[in-house]
């Protein structure tokens, strides 16, 4: 089934749940991302009759799936499937509280400027989590990472998967005035040519914000000047920024000193730049489907405030495929 379709969304459900996860202690992210779709790939196959061996999904020809669903546009005919998990508990879990206790954080990550991807990502998830409103989103774009995977050493395994803040302590006030303006020449270039890009999804998001369905936006992976620039070009300011870890043994301090000059709070976090492919790479396209790239994927995340207890965690993702025997 999954080789007859032109596009498919993976809803994983709340990956706490899962014994095989919980098992496999010491994941990484695209290790913990990678698992949860193989397993609700698996999942759903088997409920619906479709076990899936080798990227195909084998079924009687007199069975139908509730997960097909076929939409027509202008100039062609799409089979999109949508999978979730058969036993998930995301609803049960999120009705365990009373929603004012509950924190939503979701992370989207996305490689193109598509005003249309990004929508669809932010209902897929209010759809997910049975919510009206997301405490915060953080944008991670880009549109520069290649689709090929690199060899990567498979001894180095990062278990930082929660974003912890830096301190934003007096040090800051011990840099040069140059150095607090000044970005790398390295950021000052990947700031040129993602900078138009985050600015169109943004205003996508400030939308969200505007209807009181987001409360707090933030971006992950940028320096201190294009921080700056987008925070003085945008209606919803950023609140949180994110920084990758393995880039951060010294926060560049343009950036560290313009969160604390503006009450952006600066997180850290161990997202490869190249998860979407990476994720591709080690379900769908092992398993025989045509895909070198996921079109997006969303993690959320539920804790529950006065306690700061992670509730559920899933992810929500889309892929094109691209089929050999279509």
């Amino acid at each position: 089934m999954l080789k007859s379709a032109s596009k498919v969304t993976i809803n994983t459900g709340n990956v706490l749940n899962l014994i095989d996860i919980k098992k496999k202690a010491g994941q990484n992210v695209t290790e913990e991302l990678s698992e949860s779709i193989k397993l609700t790939l698996s999942e759903w196959g088997n409920k619906n009759g479709y076990p899936v061996q080798n990227g195909t999904a084998h079924a009687d020809s007199s069975q139908a799936s509730d997960y097909m669903v076929v939409s027509t546009s202008k100039n062609t005919k799409e089979a999109l499937v949508n999978i979730t998990r058969p036993h998930d508990d995301v609803h049960n879990k999120m009705a365990e509280e009373e929603r004012k206790n509950l924190k939503i954080g979701v992370k989207i990550f996305i490689n193109e400027d598509s005003t249309t991807a990004l929508t669809e990502c932010m209902e897929n998830v209010f759809t997910a989590l049975h919510t009206e409103h997301i405490e915060n989103v953080i944008l991670a774009y880009n549109p520069d990472v290649p689709t090929r995977v690199e060899a990567r050493d498979e001894n180095t395994k990062s278990t930082f998967t929660k974003a912890s803040p830096i301190s934003l302590g007096s040090n800051v006030g011990r840099v040069s005035s140059t150095e607090i303006e000044a970005d790398s020449e390295a950021d000052a270039r990947k700031c040129e040519a993602i900078l138009p890009g985050i600015k169109v999804l943004w205003a996508v998001l400030e939308d969200y914000v505007k209807d009181g369905r987001v409360q707090q936006l933030g971006v992950a992976d940028v320096g201190g000047g294009c921080l700056r620039k987008l925070h003085a070009w945008a209606r919803v300011k950023p609140t949180i920024a994110q920084i990758n870890l393995a880039s951060c043994c010294v926060v560049p301090p343009s950036l560290h000193a313009f969160c604390k000059a503006n009450d952006v709070q600066l997180l850290t976090h161990a997202d490869p730049p190249d998860l979407l492919s990476l994720a591709a790479l080690k379900t769908l396209s092992d398993a025989g489907i045509g895909c070198n790239n996921l079109d997006w994927c969303a993690r959320y995340q539920v804790h529950i405030k006065c306690r700061g207890v992670l509730a559920l965690k899933g992810y929500v993702c889309k892929a094109t495929l691209q089929n050999k025997n279509k």
